[in-house]
C-alpha cells in the first residue's frame, strides 16, 4: 500500500523527497485517527495525500524538478525507455492539478472512477469528464 501512495504522491508533485515527507505525514495521521475498520483505508489514505499534495501546491506554485532522482528511480525500474518516461512526466506536469491528480489515479494508480470520486469526494461525473480533458490536452501536447 505504501509504495503505491508513494508513487502517487511522487507522480504528482515530482519531488522524491516531498513525496516521502507527504507519506510519513499521511501514515502519521492513520496512526493518530479514529477511522474505524468499517472505513475504507485505502479511500482514507489517498484523499489525506492529496490533500497534502493540494497544501503542497498552494505552499509552492512553483514545482521542483529533481531529474537525478527521477533518473535513479526510472533506471531501478528495467525497461523503461529512460527519455520517453521523462517526456511523459513533463508533459503530465503541465496539467492543471485538478486534471493531474484525476489521470494519475487512473492510469498510474488503476484506480476505477468510482475509487477515485470517493478518494477525492466528488461525483463520478466530475472525474470522467476531468480526465477525458485531462486526456485531450496530453494528446495534443504529445503530439507536438
Amino acid at each position: 500500500m505504501s509504495g503505491g501512495l508513494f508513487n502517487y504522491c511522487f507522480r504528482l508533485l515530482g519531488d522524491w523527497h516531498y513525496a516521502e515527507d507527504i507519506l510519513v505525514d499521511t501514515f502519521t495521521k492513520l496512526a493518530h485517527s479514529d477511522l474505524d475498520e468499517h472505513g475504507n483505508i485505502k479511500a482514507w489514505l489517498y484523499r489525506v495525500a492529496t490533500n497534502d499534495c493540494y497544501s503542497h501546491f498552494r505552499k509552492k506554485r512553483t514545482e521542483s524538478k529533481c531529474i537525478q532522482e527521477q533518473l535513479q528511480r526510472i533506471l531501478s525500474n528495467p525497461g523503461h525507455d529512460i527519455a520517453e518516461e521523462l517526456r511523459i512526466q513533463k508533459i503530465i506536469s503541465t496539467l492543471p492539478e485538478y486534471q493531474r491528480v484525476m489521470v494519475v489515479l487512473k492510469f498510474y494508480e488503476r484506480m476505477t472512477y468510482n475509487e477515485i470520486a470517493e478518494v477525492l469526494c466528488c461525483p463520478v461525473g466530475t472525474v470522467k469528464s476531468r480526465i477525458h480533458n485531462g486526456l485531450k490536452k496530453l494528446r495534443h501536447l504529445m503530439e507536438r
